[in-house]
């Protein structure tokens, strides 16, 4: 009989759990003592989110070719393109979700450390090297650097939800206890008093409020205007066109139609006139106005002032030596930009000059 019961136990032993998670009966101990045991999980199941994949395409593909390389647009916004910029802009923000607090106004307020990390992650994946050697690198880093200030933006965003989704202002102690998935504990903690902070309370009505002004949504999804356009094929009036229209091509809103009509009607015109390809960012900023630090209708100005975004030393000019040129003249990607240079230079007429110092200090800032 004592036999049997030997045998049983044994049994149930082998095949029961051995302990629930969390407790301490059989499971590693948890190593975040501010975090819910996983009996607690077990309770309440994790809600599925979208956006937190591990950018296993990037992973694949740095590990077949090695760093990958970026394409960016060079007629307007200097931002990435195409899948490239897809990748990037996903990996930027899974990084700071998982190593920066996001407990400033902007990307501009984030400690020098923090961004000279995410810059250190980046450059094992992308070929930053061929940035920093291409003639318009001081405007390609602008256009990382727009990335990088829309992506803290967006996870800044994301937080914010999760914090109205699990108490916010009015459970406070209950939205402390939430941990988001992948951030750190602490810096959940400091990113909530962000968002008590009165000077933030404020700033967000304020932003809620021009967000309510807003006359029509983008149905480019999450693409940028430069990217859109670039994985058509598409000329700029026909990205607008795209990315203000529903799935049976109807424009969503009337004022969208009217601009798009505006905006033909002036490109048209200028080239059956004869004269020269009318200038987009021109025709766009006349039809559709100006605003600071960006171009209406087709993305950001170029952010081009000097910041740490591809090397954390200041780099010093070298002198033009003749070997030096003669290296240049040697690359066929300096050859293609400077008869690209050339053939612009050539189109020009007197009148078009007034568009060369259309990227002022000003809208830099």
């Amino acid at each position: 009989m004592f036999s049997l019961l030997f045998v049983f136990v044994y049994l149930m032993a082998d095949v029961m759990p051995r302990g629930h998670g969390g407790d301490g009966a059989g499971d590693p101990p948890n190593p975040d003592p501010f975090r819910r045991g996983t009996h607690e999980i077990d309770a309440v199941p994790p809600r599925k989110v979208r956006g937190k994949a591990k950018n296993q395409k990037l992973r694949r593909m740095v590990k077949a070719g090695g760093r990958v390389s970026l394409t960016f647009d060079r007629d307007v916004t200097y931002t990435p393109v195409g899948v490239p910029s897809d990748l990037f802009s996903r990996e930027v923000g899974l990084y700071m979700w998982r190593t920066i607090p996001f407990d400033r106004m902007g990307w501009e307020k984030v400690p020098t450390p923090y961004k000279e990390a995410v810059m250190s992650h980046l450059k094992e994946n992308f070929n930053f090297d061929e940035v920093e050697h291409d003639l318009e690198a001081r405007d390609l880093k602008g256009g990382i650097r727009q990335v990088l200030m829309k992506r803290y933006s967006d996870r800044k965003n994301y937080a914010k939800r999760e914090f109205r989704e699990n108490g916010g202002y009015n459970d406070v102690e209950s939205e402390r206890a939430h941990h988001p998935k992948d951030m750190p504990y602490e810096n959940w903690l400091r990113t909530i008093d962000h968002f008590l902070d009165p000077k933030y309370i404020a700033r967000s009505e304020v932003n809620a409020r021009v967000r309510q002004l807003q006359k029509f949504p983008n149905r480019g999804g999450t693409s940028s205007y430069s990217s859109t356009a670039y994985k058509h094929g598409l000329k700029r009036l026909d990205t607008y066109r795209k990315t203000h229209t529903d799935k049976d091509g109807n424009f969503v809103d009337l004022v969208a139609e009217q601009n798009y009509l505006n905006l033909e009607r002036e490109i048209m015109g200028g080239e059956s006139s004869g004269s020269n390809q009318p200038n987009e960012v021109a025709v766009f900023q006349n039809v559709l106005g100006d605003r600071r630090g960006w171009f209406r209708g087709l993305g950001p100005k170029p952010s081009n002032k000097p910041s740490n975004t591809c090397n954390a030393q200041p780099q010093t000019a070298q002198p033009f030596s003749e070997e030096y040129v003669s290296t240049l003249f040697q690359s066929p990607a300096f050859i293609n930009q400077l008869e690209s240079f050339l053939a612009a230079r050539g189109k020009q007429v007197a009148p078009d000059d007034e568009y060369d110092d259309e990227y002022d200090d000003d809208d830099l800032t």
